[in-house]
């Protein structure tokens, strides 16, 4: 156990091997420290000063013969808690990286990433998933994409989805309506946290995009098996208003409550 204490302090074996032999032995010299670990005193010598540079050894004189020990008990505790809160502060400073990413106000590259295959499409859309508390957009040709990716994926998509809540506003092309007796994670409603609309009859796409801050994922059809996420502030705002162009024009879908409770209460 405190083998795995010290190597989280960023210490070799040899370092955790002399520390713990001081620790149990008391006040050694450097002849004996270097016999009892099987070390030549230049090495030994290097590690017995990164342990004093750690703060756990401290070097002394004996009778005019150099010797080292182990710091007292109170001082490597309170090493370790400076440690806890530099890991603490490092953690909250990589949060905020995140969290400034995620809103865009940060400029990363590469601005576009490009998957292939049924697992390259997955890792597409669980980007979504990285958020919480957004609203999103879909134009979503829903049939072709359950083709690509089937029922099980888009079920716990759902899941996680409304568990993150994550709002969807989705758009169906009429020709890729589905039974939602046979798809209850696709209901609608407040706790669904989702609206879905059906487009024009002369809106037709076979591929879809999904719209969340300033990012855009894009999922081809089943014949090319492709999608690209594209980090873009300015393309996310054009495709939203393309988006909220047609939704104005779209049909809502209504679905009774019976169809998908059994869906819901799972999720609770």
């Amino acid at each position: 156990m405190i083998d795995k204490t010290l190597e989280k302090l960023g210490l070799k074996d040899e370092e955790i091997k002399i520390f713990l032999y001081l620790l149990e032995n008391g006040e050694q010299t450097a002849g004996n420290l270097a016999k009892k670990a099987g070390l030549p005193r230049p090495s030994l010598y290097g590690f017995l000063k990164n342990l004093q540079k750690n703060g756990i050894v401290i070097e002394s004189q004996k009778n005019g013969i150099k010797t080292f020990l182990t710091c007292k008990e109170e001082q490597i505790k309170n090493i370790l808690d400076e440690k806890i809160k530099e890991l603490e502060k490092g953690k909250n400073e990589i949060h905020n990286l995140f969290f400034e990413l995620q809103k865009g106000n940060i400029i990363t590259s590469p601005r576009l990433q490009f998957f292939e295959g049924k697992d390259g499409v997955s890792h597409v859309l669980k980007d979504i998933l990285l958020y919480s508390n957004i609203e999103t957009k879909t134009y979503w040709p829903i049939k072709a994409m359950l083709e690509i990716l089937g029922e099980d994926f888009f079920r716990k998509l759902n899941k996680e989805r409304i568990k993150r809540n994550i709002y969807n506003r989705a758009i169906w092309p009429q020709s890729q309506k589905v039974d939602i007796k046979k798809h209850p994670y696709l209901g609608v409603g407040e706790n669904f946290l989702r609206e879905i609309r059906l487009a024009p009859k002369e809106v037709e796409f076979s591929m879809g995009y999904w719209i969340y801050e300033n990012k855009v994922v894009f999922v081809s059809s089943k014949k090319e098996c492709f999608g690209f996420i594209i980090e873009s502030k300015e393309f996310a705002e054009m495709l939203s208003s393309q988006f909220d162009s047609i939704w104005k024009q779209s049909k809502i879908i209504s679905i009774p409550d019976k169809y998908t409770k059994k869906f819901l209460d799972d999720i609770k």
